[in-house]
């Protein structure tokens, strides 16, 4: 594929104008990066060049032909393959089944060929993830690293001449972005060309030939690469609309919670091989980092402290009480609410509204009344909406019309209704544009000033500096590191992670 034209693209879902008469254009092997904020069309876009979405109107051209995408298969037959962002793998099929789902090796037309498909399947995963995963292994328990992984490999299953790549990294920790970008580069030399949608503009600027920028489902400008240099503040403007946007969060300021009552106490945690005796005090306002490298636990701790997991021993205390904890209900009904890593699986029903995804929690609470009032219940919606900056700000709309980041917006905003004591945030910002992690993490410093206490994992040190009083670093399901405020820097958090400098 050698040119490549989308023209005047436009989109509705109802009353929301998701594109706008959108171009995007580009000739020769080229990697592309389209950028913009959550809800700016990005993945309406993409999943239109993939067939899963109908256009309302505009044209594709191809090589110098019209054609017209309006299915998967469309989009297949012309070499077009997107890895989704919101994963579209099967959580109890193995790794090599996910990989060839929908197109099957096969012998002749109908009998499967299972084993050049695990041999395929093993070829692939080595030349991206070499040594990492084992094939026959079930998706469901992989790592959300591996799984981002599982997702490319799918679509590079199907030997794509357009791939396009929704937000690939938003999982993945730095060693793993590396591995990806190499194999870009070399799909890139294979004749491949990549449109690559992503947040982190340091990503764009490094890996594109050029760049698209999406602003309320409109064009705002495209950048070469060749002709203009690397630079992050000439996509800024474009993105937000403005001369200069500040990318960079502030740092909290250094409180003295020396003398506040401890919120949450854990005491010698075990949980499996994944929590190995951990023991974390958290004070009444404060707000309590998790770090490390992905996959020591953190998740893990984070659902124990939910009651979605219980813990195979140690006893979990709230305000000075010891909590027996049996399900997520119990939490809630204590005042502990989660922000969970999977919006779409574990936070909304994606199928159902704004309000309806606010106020499903009030069903489970004493006190309230049988029949709830609906006007009240729309006031209530429409104050979180208001106060989350959620678009558009209308809560009829469905939740899966929603950017990525306003859905977010939907599950951090449904527990303002309440008084949390206690808000669990597991890498509540994945995948979000910065305007929106500015958004959720003023009203974290807001609740935190107000007593409530805050446990945030976070994939990246940069929410976690910004924010964070004290940071706990878990390696191998253990705390093996408190770094407190005045010692937090991306250096500590680094060297800590990766356990160097550390004796054995």
């Amino acid at each position: 594929m050698y040119l490549f034209k989308a023209k005047n693209i436009s989109k509705r879902f109802g009353g929301v104008t998701a594109l706008s008469d959108v171009n995007f254009e580009f000739s020769g092997i080229k990697i592309c990066g389209l950028v913009g904020a959550n809800g700016s069309g990005k993945t309406t876009f993409a999943r239109i060049c993939a067939g899963i979405i109908k256009k309302d109107s505009g044209i594709f051209e191809i090589d110098g032909k019209n054609v017209e995408i309006k299915s998967p298969h469309d989009a297949k037959k012309y070499g077009i393959v997107l890895a989704h962002q919101n994963l579209s793998l099967i959580p109890d099929l193995t790794v090599w089944e996910n990989i060839f789902l929908g197109h099957e090796e096969k012998k002749g037309r109908i009998i499967p060929d299972n084993r050049n498909a695990k041999n395929s399947a093993i070829k692939i995963l080595n030349d991206l993830i070499p040594g990492e995963i084992n094939i026959n292994n079930k998706v469901s328990s992989l790592s959300p690293a591996h799984k981002q992984m599982i997702e490319i490999s799918k679509a590079l299953s199907q030997k794509p001449k357009l791939l396009i790549l929704d937000e690939p990294t938003a999982a993945l920790e730095y060693f793993h972005v590396e591995k990806l970008f190499k194999k870009i580069t070399q799909l890139k030399e294979d004749n491949i060309s990549i449109i690559f949608i992503s947040h982190r503009l340091w990503e764009i600027t490094r890996i594109c030939d050029l760049v698209f920028v999406f602003r309320d489902g409109k064009n705002t400008g495209q950048i070469d690469f060749k002709e203009q240099p690397r630079d992050e503040n000439l996509i800024i403007p474009l993105v937000t609309g403005t001369k200069s946007y500040n990318i960079e969060f502030k740092r909290k300021e250094k409180r003295n919670l020396d003398n506040a009552v401890n919120m949450v106490k854990l005491d010698e945690i075990n949980y499996k091989n994944k929590l190995n005796k951990i023991n974390l005090i958290a004070k009444k306002g404060e707000v309590i980092g998790i770090g490390g490298l992905q996959g020591q636990g953190q998740e893990e701790l984070i659902m124990i402290l939910a009651g979605a997991l219980l813990a195979d021993s140690g006893k979990y205390y709230l305000e000075g009480k010891e909590l027996k904890m049996h399900c997520p209900g119990d939490a809630i009904k204590n005042g502990i609410y989660l922000v969970p890593g999977d919006r779409q699986q574990d936070g909304l029903f994606i199928e159902h509204s704004i309000l309806r995804n606010i106020i499903y929690p009030r069903f489970s609470l004493k006190g309230e009344k049988l029949i709830l009032n609906l006007k009240n219940l729309n006031k209530i919606a429409d104050k979180i909406i208001e106060k989350t900056s959620i678009k558009p700000p209308q809560n009829d709309i469905l939740i899966k019309n929603l950017s990525g980041g306003n859905q977010q917006k939907v599950v951090f905003g449904r527990w303002l209704q309440f008084k949390p004591k206690v808000l669990l945030l597991n890498d509540p910002a994945k995948g979000i544009d910065v305007g929106a992690k500015n958004d959720l993490y003023r009203i974290v410093h807001e609740l935190s000033f107000n007593g409530t206490t805050i446990i945030l994992y976070a994939s990246s040190n940069e929410e976690l500096i910004s924010n964070c009083d004290r940071i706990f670093i878990m390696f191998e399901g253990k705390i093996v590191d408190e770094i407190k405020y005045e010692d937090i820097s991306d250096d500590k958090l680094i060297k800590s992670s990766l356990r160097v400098g550390v004796e054995s």
